[in-house]
């Protein structure tokens, strides 16, 4: 389980510092605002996806929460995004003066990090089922 956790830290962080940098590196005539954004859009959902994935790790474990897993994941889901259209809601739909190729950029990171959670999520799934 150890070595489970380790590789999804590797991954996880691999995968969310090439996007950051890549993504900085395509918008870098964006405004002096946006760079610390991004870098608050990319800790958040590093964080939060890391965590639920070790979570459901360590509860698959669990025979009794097992059965539940999918349906939990998808509250998990819901409440995640409610938080982060919580914590960036004046970026995304108020009335700052962003343009919309930067508000849609901040929703790059939801996809990335929502990509790496279904994956490793389901092969916990799948491997318990075997």
């Amino acid at each position: 389980m150890l070595k489970n956790i380790i590789l999804y830290i590797v991954v996880f962080t691999v995968v969310g510092a090439t996007s950051y940098f890549l993504q900085d590196l395509v918008l870098s005539t964006a405004p002096t605002y946006f760079g610390p954004l991004l870098i608050k859009a990319y800790t958040f959902h590093f964080l939060f996806s890391l965590t639920l994935v070790v979570i459901f790790l360590i509860a698959s474990k669990n025979n009794s929460f097992f059965e539940q897993l999918g349906f939990m994941y998808m509250g998990v889901l819901v409440f995640k995004i409610m938080v982060f259209a919580i914590l960036f809601y004046p970026y995304l739909l108020d009335e700052l003066i962003m343009p919309q190729i930067y508000r849609g950029a901040l929703l790059i990171p939801v996809l990335i990090f929502l990509f790496l959670e279904v994956f490793f999520i389901s092969k916990i799934m799948r491997k318990k089922r075997l």
